[in-house]
């Protein structure tokens, strides 16, 4: 038997056609919770829907701009409309894909304001979108994705401090939502074999094989279902008591420096 069940659950995850987003999205859909999948890529968002309805689940796609507060109302309006609220929400979007490493002096203003505006407003625009509908059902669990990037990795000085910030956002909310029974945590993943990933390093995802083997504690390349058990446990009744914490999963990378 199952410790944890989501039955009756609604669950909005951004970032939820492909990679990790997706993992999150099936996985709870395995546990019985509805689930939107909100995110800009379209085709992909609407084959994840539809590949997730018709192996049983309940899946709606809806396009969205996280960095845009009249498109981030609109997706929590659409779960309240489809599934009737949300329970659960994971802002997992995020710029990352498209960033080109290279020195500080490199990033542009413009580059820095998007990162900023999908990695940071946009955790903070869905999650007042979503906090009405919370609040009426009587709490709810927030996920916010980070990276070990967070901690310091050069030459990314955007993406890293845009995912330390989310860090700071995930403590400085869940002290704010105590009191309306949401909880607030934060995942923080180390090098995944995603679709992003491997625009990164540029295709070869062989040398990203070879890094994991060097450079973690348990020498394996992780793919997007590494996180999903983190996941499960930080939106499920076991963790009820767990707030405004960080959960790296990075195969014990960070501990290495």
């Amino acid at each position: 038997m199952k410790a944890d069940t989501l039955t009756g659950k609604v669950a909005i995850v951004t970032g939820g056609a492909r990679g990790i987003g997706r993992a999150y999205a099936e996985a709870l859909v395995g546990e019985g919770a509805a689930v939107v999948i909100a995110d800009m890529l379209e085709a992909e968002g609407e084959a994840t829907a539809a590949a997730i309805r018709a192996a049983g689940g309940r899946a709606l796609f809806q396009p969205v701009d996280v960095s845009d507060p009249v498109s981030t109302e609109a997706m929590a309006a659409a779960a309240v409309a489809e599934f009737g609220g949300v329970d659960i929400l994971v802002n997992n979007a995020a710029m990352f894909a498209s960033l080109i490493g290279g020195p500080l002096t490199e990033i542009s203003v413009e580059r820095w304001d998007k990162t900023m505006a999908v990695n940071v407003k946009g955790a903070w625009l869905c999650i007042k979108a979503v906090l009405p509908s919370m609040r009426a059902r009587g709490g709810g669990a927030i996920v916010n994705q980070s990276s070990i990037s967070a901690f310091g990795m050069p030459y990314m000085l955007d993406y890293t401090a845009s995912k330390a910030a989310v860090i700071g956002l995930t403590k400085s909310v869940a002290s704010e939502l105590g009191a309306s029974n949401i909880r607030v945590n934060c995942i923080a993943p180390g090098g995944t074999a995603t679709e992003g990933y491997s625009q990164i390093m540029g295709g070869n995802m062989e040398v990203a094989e070879e890094r994991a083997k060097s450079t973690q504690l348990i020498a394996e390349q992780m793919k997007p279902d590494a996180m999903v058990g983190t996941l499960l446990h930080l939106v499920g009744d076991g963790s009820r008591f767990v707030t405004g914490q960080t959960l790296v999963v990075d195969g014990g990378r960070y501990f290495l420096g």
